[in-house]
């Protein structure tokens, strides 16, 4: 087990390096003084400055204890939404990372101001119902399913706008007062966007017929790109996505390995709870990246070959992936 894990970190490094360099000496140190900084602010009371720094601190490097003190800036700001959320939020990755204080903190929080919460329904009667209607609320989508439920919201202003293709958009914006009340706001009917004029075209004269070469080129069939170069396309993208997700992992697996030694981890072996807690999560952050890496160097590689080796014209293509925790078959197949 001890050999097993020190293989996984081994590879992430040399894979990972560049990136480590620059998140944990100047990324993670960012983030430390804007965490630093949110607290004295929100200590000195200037809470939306002090909730600006924790959430750009949390933007940079997440950590459960940043979004205990981030919900909390949240709830002294007025914003219970946004804190009840949040605090359960981390409640749940503390209980995943067998923090169980942090876990239970909060919980007994998001318990507390769950009674407190202001709410607001979003009506979409059926007439309102056109095809490809969407309703946001401060710009962030709602989803068909909580139409007509009281969803939490932070008390304030509320701006709510339906659009739909072929449709004039309609914006709302209502009220909600702070306090465990629930505000109602119906989506109207939306008007049919007016049709574009069309100019009248002038009639086309009589005009001899072209039998140029550049009459017979206007008029052939254009060439664009073959399937097998689309799926070469495709492969080759999804490639270089999975890559940058493996070494977004391998670098978290590589800071929660330093922050394990902190707490006197050697091999399997820590001093106390949160040492083991912290070695697990790097043991499973290393497979993910692994798995990553390989899987997008896989891709990256079978896009490649796919799109040099097409033909020009459209030939049966088939491309199979499988992925476990210790290896990545690509599978491709047709004729080249």
């Amino acid at each position: 087990m001890h050999m097993r894990r020190w293989f996984w970190l081994w590879t992430l490094w040399l894979l990972a390096a560049g990136a480590h360099a620059q998140v944990s000496a100047s990324d993670k140190a960012t983030a430390e003084a804007l965490f630093d900084r949110g607290l004295v602010l929100m200590r000195e009371g200037k809470l939306a400055e002090a909730c600006t720094r924790l959430e750009q601190s949390q933007a940079i490097e997440r950590g459960i204890g940043t979004m205990l003190y981030l919900a909390e800036c949240y709830e002294k700001s007025g914003r219970t939404a946004s804190a009840w959320a949040l605090f359960r939020e981390a409640a749940s990755e503390a209980q995943a990372a067998g923090q169980v204080e942090r876990a239970a903190q909060g919980r007994q929080r998001a318990e507390r101001l769950e009674p407190v919460l202001s709410k607001l329904t979003i009506e979409v009667p059926g007439s309102s119902r056109v095809a490809g209607l969407a309703v946001l609320r401060n710009g962030t989508p709602i989803h068909e399913g909580a139409w007509g439920l009281p969803l939490p919201v932070d008390p304030g202003e509320q701006r709510i706008e339906a659009r739909a293709a072929g449709y004039q958009p309609r914006t709302l914006v209502v009220a909600v007062a702070n306090g465990t009340t629930t505000a109602k706001v119906d989506i109207p009917a939306l008007v049919p966007a007016p049709l574009p004029v069309v100019s009248e075209a002038a009639p086309a004269q009589d005009k001899p017929a072209d039998t140029s070469a550049a009459a017979a080129a206007s008029t052939s069939k254009p060439q664009g790109l073959s399937k097998q170069k689309l799926v070469g396309i495709v492969l080759g993208g999804a490639g270089v996505v999975l890559l940058a997700v493996g070494t977004g992992y391998g670098v978290r697996a590589i800071h929660k390995n330093d922050e394990a030694k902190q707490h006197g981890c050697a091999g399997d072996t820590c001093d106390d709870a949160e040492g083991e807690s912290l070695n697990d999560e790097a043991l499973k952050a290393s497979k993910v990246a692994s798995v990553g890496i390989i899987g997008g160097a896989a891709l990256l590689a079978g896009g490649l070959l796919t799109y040099v080796l097409a033909p020009k014209s459209d030939r049966q293509t088939k491309v199979a992936l499988s992925t476990d925790t210790r290896s990545v078959t690509l599978q491709l197949g047709g004729v080249f």
